[in-house]
């Protein structure tokens, strides 16, 4: 082949394939801008539905709380305080749904809806555990509602984690390099702490959450460490007087 043709042929070739190497790397770019330009859309709103996320979930929380309390009256076979009825926090389970919902609609990762999926569903395994607290017999009556707290509070650390990055933004402010793990100190692992908390819950598959209104009656047996609370001026505020 002539030395001219065969440059002429080298030449051509580097040059077509000088706009291939540029065609894509312009995709390639195109791309990122666009994935890019996709995270950011609708970040508000993300960002709206993960903040009333945590915000419900604190309100629960404490709902639970003031449950676990005159539960623990009505254990011991007393009555609260009308008022403590009147004023009893509100439930926050059918807004934790309702944002459930807004997450699996505007959520980039996957994860944060299955985090938030298991939030919600240990809302309603602590309601059965609460419903053992009331029942059981057993001294361990306890143990169920403790593990459905502590497994509640890692979850929440969880969903921090997978939020922030579904927004592109790091760990929180001078938060430990394991973030979200937290040592609870358990003698058990979260997996067996799980485990253990469905073995009690089996007993009682029949569990919805508990009327405040309906508690009192007959008492069951207490740890000593609840009947030092019962004592306590806290209790003491909201126990109904016998002689009323």
């Amino acid at each position: 082949m002539d030395v001219a043709i065969s440059t002429s042929l080298i030449a051509a070739g580097s040059a077509v394939g000088g706009v291939v190497i540029k065609t894509v790397y312009d995709g390639v770019i195109e791309r990122i801008r666009a994935n890019k330009e996709n995270q950011q859309r609708f970040i508000g709103e993300r960002k709206a539905a993960y903040d009333d996320f945590l915000r419900y979930n604190k309100e629960h929380v404490k709902y639970r709380a003031a449950l676990q309390r005159v539960t623990l009256v009505a254990r011991a076979g007393l009555q609260v305080q009308p008022e403590v009825i009147q004023d009893f926090p509100p439930s926050r389970m059918g807004d934790l749904v309702e944002t459930l919902d807004r997450i699996r609609r505007l959520a980039h990762r996957h994860e944060v809806v299955k985090v938030a999926e298991r939030v919600v569903s240990l809302h309603g395994d602590a309601a059965t555990a609460l419903r053992f607290y009331l029942q059981s017999e057993s001294l361990n009556y306890g143990l169920p509602l403790f593990l459905a707290d502590r497994l509640g509070e890692d979850q929440i650390l969880e969903f921090i984690s997978a939020y922030r990055r579904d927004l592109l933004i790091g760990p929180p402010k001078g938060a430990p390099g394991n973030f979200p793990i937290v040592d609870r100190g358990l003698s058990m692992s979260p997996a067996r702490a799980e485990q253990v908390l469905r073995q009690h819950l089996q007993a009682y598959p029949e569990a919805r959450n508990i009327d405040p209104s309906a508690f009192g009656g007959t008492s069951r047996p207490l740890t000593e460490r609840d009947m030092q609370d019962l004592d306590s001026p806290e209790f003491r505020a909201i126990i109904a007087d016998s002689n009323d």
